[in-house]
């Protein structure tokens, strides 16, 4: 069975199985407490007339005949079945052509005492009301009893009308219930078919569009995630289509260039000491070149496996940090580049893997001359705070656009501006990070398009 089929069976079978109980406990109480108990009022009433016309004939409380002419001339007169007995409960006549089976026993100590009986008979196959009233002589001797019954089909005419009326309520409630839980159903099955056909299109490979939050608080949280997991998905193809084309842009051209001096080595140039030196030189930077590209393949895979170990121990930045940027303060000078660097003196110390915060800090830094103009300024400096110790790179570059700057640390993300830079996988800012927040910092970024970016370092005392 289908999802709407179970959802639509679901909203429909309580109605199918509550409805006809609420009918028939409905029918009951009708039957049992209105009209059987208007039926034996009315004959109580019979019962008592009848009692008081047959107590000034005591005659037809001894002889049988008596007793048969009696009811034949009142039985026109009354619809009841009416039962003559004797004081001591035997039967003296009746008015019923086909006395029933089972005859109700009266309470004889009860009629003694003056009281009527009344006895209501409610079964599957019959529903009836009989009256038993006492009928005495002028010293309150009993000297028979009169017995008048009948069931609901006498008064089953002005029953109908309210039975149809119930049973109208009953099947307009059923099918109103049935309705509106169909479109209920639908409405369930709706979002959730639409994820099912979305994780269908996905599993199969194929692009989905976003799906609609509609539906309740789950099915928009459920199409909410299949969105955004389609969006991750999509956003790891493309991720991998980068690495690709990185990849090939990345070691193509060395290779190219590799193998293009092997080739002039084989036809004879390492003849030439000169020539095959320089070729060797040129051959030996290449690979030296590549790699940076591999180490950050290499620790990008380690950080995928989670197998990084950090080295902790207390840095001081101010005593630590000078030496390591003066390499760098060289590259930039070499570009063209104006430097500056501002390190206090006598900054607190923090808890870090000085060679893995090297690196996040050379990633910084590269990135900063790299996408600096000549002519521009790239300035380092380092500060604190009441909670931790900063190191900012700050530079005067392209800058990064704010749609971009939330994706600017995922792994293989290359800025379209940055294509005039073409080196490179994308990983630097996505290792640095994985560095900072290993070692239990955070990395920040403020950029303006145009003015450049500054990157801090973020580390607890």
């Amino acid at each position: 069975m289908s999802l709407r089929g179970r959802f639509i069976l679901s909203h429909i079978l309580p109605l199918l199985l509550i409805l006809p109980l609420i009918g028939a406990a409905l029918i009951y109480l009708l039957e049992t407490q209105v009209l059987l108990q208007n039926l034996s009022t009315s004959l109580t009433q019979q019962a008592a007339i009848i009692s008081a016309v047959a107590n000034g004939r005591p005659e037809i409380w001894t002889n049988s005949d008596q007793a048969r002419a009696f009811l034949a001339q009142i039985n026109n007169q009354l619809e009841s079945d009416i039962t003559l007995l004797a004081p001591s409960g035997d039967f003296l006549a009746t008015s019923e052509t086909q006395p029933a089976a089972e005859i109700p026993t009266p309470d004889i100590n009860a009629l003694l005492a003056n009281r009527r009986q009344v006895i209501i008979t409610y079964r599957l196959d019959e529903q009836s009301a009989t009256i038993f009233v006492p009928v005495t002589n002028v010293n309150q001797q009993l000297i028979g009893i009169v017995e008048v019954s009948d069931n609901l089909e006498s008064v089953a005419g002005s029953f109908t009308p309210l039975s149809r009326f119930v049973l109208i309520v009953l099947l307009g409630g059923l099918a109103a219930g049935s309705l509106i839980g169909w479109i209920l159903a639908i409405r369930l099955e709706k979002p959730i078919g639409g994820v099912t056909t979305a994780v269908a299109d996905i599993a199969a490979g194929q692009r989905t569009d976003p799906i609609p939050e509609t539906g309740t608080k789950e099915t928009k949280e459920l199409a909410r995630s299949v969105n955004v997991l389609a969006a991750r998905l999509r956003e790891l193809e493309e991720t991998r289509q980068r690495l690709l084309a990185n990849l090939v842009h990345e070691l193509g051209r060395p290779l190219g260039a590799l193998k293009a001096a092997v080739n002039v080595l084989r036809e004879g140039a390492g003849e030439d000491p000169a020539l095959r030196e320089e070729l060797l030189e040129g051959m030996d930077n290449t690979i030296s070149h590549m790699e940076p590209l591999l180490d950050d393949l290499t620790r990008l895979h380690g950080q995928i496996l989670g197998n990084i170990a950090f080295n902790l121990q207390p840095v001081h930045l101010d005593v630590w940090l000078p030496p390591l940027l003066l390499p760098w303060r060289a590259a930039a000078q070499e570009k063209g580049l104006l430097w500056h660097s501002d390190i206090p003196q006598h900054l607190p110390a923090v808890t870090a893997d000085p060679d893995r915060l090297a690196q996040a800090v050379g990633n910084l830094v590269s990135n900063a001359i790299k996408y600096t103009a000549t002519g521009g300024s790239v300035v380092v400096s380092a500060g604190e705070t009441d909670t931790d110790v900063w190191i900012e790179v700050k530079d005067t570059g392209l800058g990064i656009a704010p749609d971009e700057q939330a994706r600017i640390f995922e792994a293989f993300y290359r800025s379209n501006r940055d294509r005039r830079f073409p080196q490179g996988l994308g990983l630097g800012l996505t290792i640095a990070k994985e560095i900072v927040v290993g070692q239990n910092g955070r990395l920040t970024l403020a950029s303006t398009p145009g003015q450049g970016s500054a990157f801090t370092i973020h580390l607890p005392k």
